[in-house]
């Protein structure tokens, strides 16, 4: 019986999938996080391998047809073939095994089951647009890291946040119930506190993208500040929407959403919701169907099936 072996790699987690032939899971493993920008390219490698150690402990001679590998951080072609590469040497990859390493945001749009077309867009700590028509053409609109700012993900609400309760309490703004919990949370006391907070805390992503409920919560409330922000987070959505539809025309017109952020609801979901329905009113919304990891593996198998 053939195998394929699906690897979803993240910043916080690596989640492998194997299935057989006939697109039956058969394990599933988590180990620690893999994607290039996180970690270095060896821990990558042994936190792919250690998330199905197991199964090779009882399967010692597992042997894989396909490996679809989707990592956070892989943009070029380079580093696409290095991963390739490197997979060729963990267990169950042999000369036979096709191996295809891509950038996560396909595990997204594969997790909707849109295998040949259709759009993605993830939307948690960090944020990107994906689409890909039945041609094969792709295109991606941000996701180039939270240093360049990652507009309307988790991370740059949070950060705006940071950016209010300073306005807020040197008198730029007025001081607020936002303002007050956003200051609590922070431990921020007086205006000056911000610089000790700011340079503790600036490259902590996933810390100030934990700031984001408290952004959605206070706009649920009517906050005019909290909406203010989820309107120029969604606005920045949508041109990333807007950016890979046009690009690529994909035939399929749903879009995966994948990510916390893009799943809250309330005036955050309201506003996405009515900004993509403007770009197409034919674009469907979904959830994804598969686990990425899942769909991952599954990629594996129709790759090789339309070999």
């Amino acid at each position: 019986m053939a195998f394929y072996l699906g690897i979803d790699g993240g910043g916080t987690k690596t989640k492998v999938a194997i299935i057989n032939e006939k697109n039956e899971t058969v394990y599933i493993g988590v180990a620690g996080p893999s994607s290039t920008d996180t970690v270095l390219i060896d821990t990558t490698i042994k936190h792919i391998r250690e998330a199905y150690a197991e199964y090779v402990k009882i399967h010692k001679d597992v042997s894989f047809d396909g490996i679809f590998c989707g990592l956070g951080g892989l943009v070029s072609i380079e580093d696409m073939k290095h991963v390739e590469g490197l997979l060729r040497y963990i267990p169950g990859a042999s000369n036979h095994t096709m191996i295809t390493a891509r950038n996560d945001m396909e595990n997204a749009l594969y997790s909707g089951a849109c295998f040949e077309s259709g759009m993605t867009l993830i939307c948690g700590t960090g944020m990107v647009a994906y689409a890909k028509n039945k041609a094969g053409f792709s295109a991606k609109a941000g996701g180039w890291g939270f240093k360049e700012g990652d507009e309307g993900s988790s991370y740059d609400l949070g950060m705006q946040a940071l950016k209010h309760v300073a306005k807020a309490y040197d008198g730029r703004k007025e001081k607020d119930d936002f303002s007050e919990e956003i200051a609590k949370e922070i431990g921020l006391k007086e205006a000056s506190d911000i610089v000790s907070i700011m340079n503790t805390y600036y490259l902590e992503r996933t810390w100030i993208a934990g700031l984001s409920p408290i952004v959605t919560k206070h706009a649920n409330l009517g906050n005019i500040y909290a909406k203010e922000i989820i309107d120029r987070g969604t606005s920045n959505l949508r041109d990333a929407i807007h950016a890979v539809y046009h690009k690529v025309k994909p035939e399929n017109k749903t879009l995966v959403i994948v990510g916390s952020l893009g799943h809250s609801g309330g005036y955050f979901g309201d506003m996405l919701y009515q900004k993509i329905q403007k770009i197409d009113p034919m674009i469907d919304l979904i959830k994804p169907i598969y686990d990425p990891a899942v769909a991952a593996a599954m990629m594996a198998k129709r790759l090789i099936d339309d070999k």
